[in-house]
């Protein structure tokens, strides 16, 4: 047999199976509660509960991860900072935002001199430099590094600056170069910044994976899923964990196209925090044109289209004014909580049994997640609030009280954005006890929780858990019917569907959830896809969503595991793309440069040209696969995209993109030796 373990991180659940190569099978799964405070733990408990026998023939470690999806969507992850050559404090603060960047004033910016070409006028002011960045940068865990033009003294530049930071700090950097070439500057320094403050996420789970693996002692490659369903090396990932952006999701998509033989599917996966939805057309996963975007985001990373949102079985319920809604972050559910801390069931007994209504949310309690008793990062007041936690968890009035603060005077919203902090509070999770679709943990803690919230939107617990459910279901449906709104018509995939619209969507769901037929005007959308449900929760909900969309839904076995399957089926594939543009010499002579990997060649006829441009394509094609982590035979092929403009009588040309793709697998232990 050759033998393989997936392995998915999410941000609730820590999924791990068996996968048998030869055979095509699952041989053994399992699933653990992610542990944020130390990640080794929830890993270990999923591959404990894997068969023996099989951890220790595997020949290949595969990952997936929502972890770096998850920050984007909550706007976590490491403190960064970019280091921007030539940037425009106006247009970066006009524009900036778009992408994902930060107010112009919380960048570094230093003038430079190239010109769009890449043509070097003169060389920055590096003495500056040195002296600049000194200070500002103590408490980075990662820096990115931007020159506005990327063409080759731009990257000269970063590599400069780069070198010369290292001199000064001990910290994670990266350059934009080394990541994308494409000519976006704020959209190239987004991916740039985004890189680098998801250093110590990777850095963590990657750790963590290591720990659990020695222990078992287990002996295989590890590779990690990329955001476009391919596998890199773990190294590779170190270097470029903003290609892990859609890691999970990636994972999710194979792996629930492999469960399905559904030529047409919509894949939904839900997990604790986030639901991902990802298209399979003609049996192959649809693909992002411009780039990944999630959250405030907007990248340059190759990946699958997947839509993530913020639901999941995690999503904190809140009221205002008589009125139920789930939040876009995730909290702690209390069932979860109060299985492991008694005082939490203690104190909501307590807060049950009185009759009053308060604006603040007095059921939910701060955990605390790690120690910061020795960062200078954090004030005095906020290591005194973690201090107070160390006993265990506290609700809002009691962890105000700890501290000399009032429930409306607390500010914890740093360490919670920062994971130093968690919240516990009412979550599906919770509705999902009370209603008895779910009973792993404490339903009385669920139970008395909603008396709390259900008694301030002015509902029974019975019409609260409906509202609850619906609610899913409703945003639910929603995104799945932005999701083929976006893929149906380019002008939604590129503006986005807007609030009009989205009122339409919603009109939809409640005509169909209150079974009108005809009128004077009837909404409703249908597709012919079905919907294919990946994730623990997702059986609850699918069904009542698929009927409402006139089609199907497939929960497939092995369906709660679906993404650390996809995770260990993948294979390594990797693009280069090289241009061809025409110049004029003084003469006024047109010729072609080829800009290649290590030089920019002239030729006079085009032909010549494609020719050196494929040759070189491929072979940054082949290098990228080998860079992730291909060995072995590695298929290549290529594509001529020559842009042409017809101008009266005559065809303008353009330019050509030659570009290259390169697929091979990561290999076994045998084949490698």
């Amino acid at each position: 047999m050759k033998i393989g373990i997936g392995i998915d991180t999410g941000g609730t659940y820590t999924d791990a199976v068996v996968y048998d190569f030869e055979q095509k099978a699952v041989l053994g799964s399992a699933k653990a509660l992610t542990t944020k405070e130390d990640l080794s733990i929830g890993i270990s408990g999923a591959l404990d509960g894997l068969p023996q026998d099989l951890l220790k023939k595997a020949e290949i470690v595969s990952l997936s991860t929502t972890l770096a999806t998850n920050a984007c969507v909550e706007d976590k992850g490491g403190n960064a900072k970019l280091i921007f050559f030539g940037g425009d404090k106006k247009i970066i603060n006009e524009f900036g935002w778009e992408y994902g960047l930060p107010p112009a004033r919380d960048i570094y910016i230093q003038d430079s001199y190239t010109s769009f070409s890449g043509e070097l006028q003169r060389k920055p002011d590096w003495q500056l430099f040195r002296k600049r960045i000194r200070r500002g940068f103590e408490h980075m865990d990662g820096v990115g590094i931007v020159e506005i033009n990327a063409m080759r003294n731009g990257a000269v530049i970063e590599k400069t600056a780069k070198n010369l930071f290292r001199r000064q700090h001990k910290i994670p950097v990266i350059c934009g170069h080394e990541l994308f070439s494409e000519l976006n500057s704020l959209q190239r320094a987004s991916s740039t910044l985004l890189n680098a403050r998801l250093f110590p996420v990777i850095k963590e789970f990657l750790g963590a994976i290591k720990i659990s693996l020695a222990e078992r002692q287990i002996d295989a490659a590890l590779v990690i899923v990329r955001s476009n369903g391919s596998l890199m090396s773990e190294e590779f990932a170190g270097v470029r964990p903003v290609e892990t952006l859609l890691c999970g999701p990636a994972a999710s998509t194979i792996g629930g196209a492999y469960l399905t033989d559904s030529p047409n599917s919509i894949i939904v996966d839900m997990g604790g925090t986030t639901t991902d939805i990802a298209l399979v057309k003609d049996n192959a996963p649809v693909t992002v044109v411009d780039g990944v975007s999630i959250g405030k985001w907007k990248t340059f990373v190759d990946g699958l289209y997947i839509k993530t949102f913020g639901l999941g079985g995690d999503s904190a319920i809140h009221y205002a004014n008589n009125n139920l809604f789930l939040e876009e972050y995730r909290v702690v559910p209390l069932c979860v909580a109060a299985e492991n801390h008694p005082s939490v069931l203690e104190y909501l007994k307590k807060l049950a049994r009185g009759k009053s209504t308060h604006t603040k949310y007095l059921h939910e309690h701060y955990l605390l997640v790690r120690d910061i008793s020795g960062s200078s990062r954090y004030t005095d007041e906020e290591k005194a609030f973690c201090n107070a936690l160390k006993d265990g968890p506290l609700p809002l009035e009691k962890a105000a009280k700890a501290i000399g603060k009032d429930i409306y005077t607390l500010n914890a919203s740093r360490l919670v954005k920062d994971g130093v902090v968690q919240v516990c509070g009412l979550t599906p999770t919770d509705i999902m006890h009370i209603k008895k679709d779910f009973s792993r943990y404490s339903a009385e803690a669920s139970q008395l929780a909603a008396q709390f919230v259900a008694r301030n939107a002015g509902v029974s617990v019975e019409v609260l858990c409906d509202r609850v459910y619906t609610e899913v279901k409703r945003k639910m449906y929603l995104n799945i019917v932005k999701a083929i709104l976006e893929n149906q018509y380019p002008h939604y995939l590129k503006k986005g569907v807007n609030r009009d619209v989205e009122r339409f969507i919603n009109e939809s769901f409640e005509f169909a959830l209150a079974g009108k037929q005809g009128g004077m005007f009837s909404l409703a959308f249908k597709t012919d896809f079905s919907l294919v449900g990946i994730g623990a929760p997702i059986r609850i909900f699918l069904d009542d969503v698929a009927k409402r969309l006139g089609t199907s839904a497939i929960v497939p076995g092995n369906y709660e595991v679906a993404n650390a399957l996809g995770a260990v089926i993948g294979n390594v594939s990797a693009t280069h793309s090289v241009e061809i543009r025409m110049v004029n010499n003084a003469d006024g002579i047109s010729k072609y440069t080829v800009y290649g990997n290590s030089e920019n060649r002239t030729f006079n006829e085009l032909e010549e040209a494609e020719a050196f441009a494929v040759s070189e394509a491929e072979e940054g094609a082949r290098a990228a696969a080998i860079e992730q982590g291909a060995t072995g035979d590695i298929a290549i092929s290529c594509d001529i995209d020559k842009k042409e403009a017809e101008s009266g009588l005559f065809t303008i040309y353009l330019g050509t993109t030659i570009t290259a793709y390169a697929v091979g697998s990561i290999g076994f232990q045998s084949e490698r030796a």
